[in-house]
């Protein structure tokens, strides 16, 4: 089952991309659901096959790492026993889903959005035309209720808003509203809107640069009749677009509707494969249900008692997971870097972990960079870009972005960084 091995892509299982510690293969867990049995088998293959590492991507993606040449065949077939492998590599690609982490547990939400998540996913699977779409092009099907996707923006969101009697979807076409949607027109509106981006996008990788370029009207062309007479009809006012520190609360034990979960924060989004086996044990005995993977480097334990809530927690703490809001590390994006990514100029994540003391949580997010792509965030930072002689420091941009300093050593970084948090201008 080799097939297409890249580097530079999107990894999946079917496609795994070559990193500085091995193959990545990218685990698309539908509706981000991580069963512990799942979770167990996992960390075993982690261990056998690869460095026994895993990150929890932006999009809510388990990435397993560093994974040798010779044993991907033997992991593909232990990944197909468990469920885990696309029909082919094209299809895995396009199934880019960022679900609502408390579907179907949330008693606030507007709509239960797993059947939706996993219509869309039929959908994307089925129709050949649309595995022409860029590897990176993406969707959002966000209910509603207490926990939105804050700061989540892919090509194409659909976002639950109240109308009426009725919950509606907010459809977003690269950032910009584009009409309301019925939940059961959804997967009949998503192909249209597709398959107009593939007609329309000329050398468009991304929606957002589509809709820049001719504006979202035209990707409404030719919507089937129920979908087309909801799309334009209504422009609301949606004021949670960018990343929200409101999701923090999700951290520890927590109380949702009158139903239980706790929040374990991953530093920097990685998990060992033994504390990923330890989360799935403590969680199964405290009573949860499953494991719920999130868009925000948290991995969630729905289903529990008060009691059990509490308990979890205390062990969740003991196992080195971020539960407290106030830690500062959690202000902090960092990619692997060097020696993990060849692209690296440095190790990034010890360097943001020598600033974390110099910066405070609710002072803005700080993206610390090993190269100029930019992987580990995709939103405006106060961004720190590792080179050979230094770092460069961009104010509020991309890693991409011209820096506003360069050359900084780690002092120098940890020094302007304590100044900002402190009302300083950069």
């Amino acid at each position: 089952m080799i097939e297409n091995l890249r580097k530079g892509w999107c990894p999946g299982a079917l496609a795994p991309m070559l990193s500085g510690d091995g193959y990545i293969f990218r685990l698309r867990l539908t509706n981000g659901i991580l069963s512990f049995e799942r979770a167990k088998a996992l960390s075993d293959l982690s261990r056998r096959y690869g460095n026994g590492a895993f990150d929890l991507s932006a999009r809510a993606n388990l990435q397993m790492r560093g994974v040798g040449t010779e044993d991907i065949p033997a992991l593909q077939e232990e990944l197909s026993a468990l469920g885990l492998l696309d029909s082919d590599a094209r299809a895995e690609a396009v199934r880019n889903i960022v679900p609502s982490p408390l579907a179907g547990f949330d008693p606030t939400a507007s709509i239960d959005a797993r059947p939706l998540v996993m219509a869309l996913e039929a959908l994307l699977t089925r129709e050949k035309a649309l595995h022409d779409l860029p590897p990176k092009f993406g969707f959002s099907i966000d209910g509603g209720g207490a926990l939105p996707l804050a700061g989540v923006v892919t090509d194409i969101d659909f976002t639950a808003v109240a109308d009426g009697e009725a919950p509606r979807l907010l459809v977003t076409l690269g950032g910009v509203d584009a009409g309301l949607v019925a939940p059961e027109n959804l997967v009949a509106a998503a192909e249209t809107l597709v398959r107009n981006f593939l007609r329309l996008r000329e050398n468009d990788g991304r929606m957002s640069a589509l809709v820049a370029r001719i504006g979202v009207a035209p990707l409404l062309e030719n919507c089937p009749a129920k979908a087309q007479a909801e799309f334009g009809l209504f422009r609301i006012a949606w004021s949670d677009r960018g990343e929200a520190a409101a999701y923090w609360p999700i951290l520890g034990a927590r109380n949702c509707g009158g139903k239980n979960f706790v929040g374990a924060g991953l530093l920097f989004g990685r998990i060992e494969a033994d504390t990923l086996e330890a989360l799935a044990d403590a969680a199964e005995e405290s009573g949860a249900g499953e494991l719920r993977l999130t868009p925000w480097r948290v991995m969630l334990a729905v289903g529990l008692s008060p009691e059990g809530a509490e308990t979890l927690a205390a062990r969740l703490a003991k196992l080195g997971f971020i539960l407290d809001a106030s830690d500062p590390r959690l202000a902090f994006s960092a990619c692997p870097g060097a020696p993990a990514c060849s692209s690296a100029l440095g190790d990034v994540r010890a360097a943001a972990l020598a600033l974390a003391p110099h910066w405070r949580v609710d002072a803005g997010r700080v993206h610390v960079s090993g190269c100029a792509k930019g992987c580990a965030f995709h939103g405006r930072a106060l961004t720190l870009v590792a080179g050979d002689d230094g770092f460069s420091l961009v104010e509020n941009g991309f890693a991409r972005d011209e820096p506003v300093a360069r050359r900084l050593d780690l002092a120098t970084c940890q020094q302007k960084l304590s100044n900002i948090s402190k009302g300083a201008r950069v």
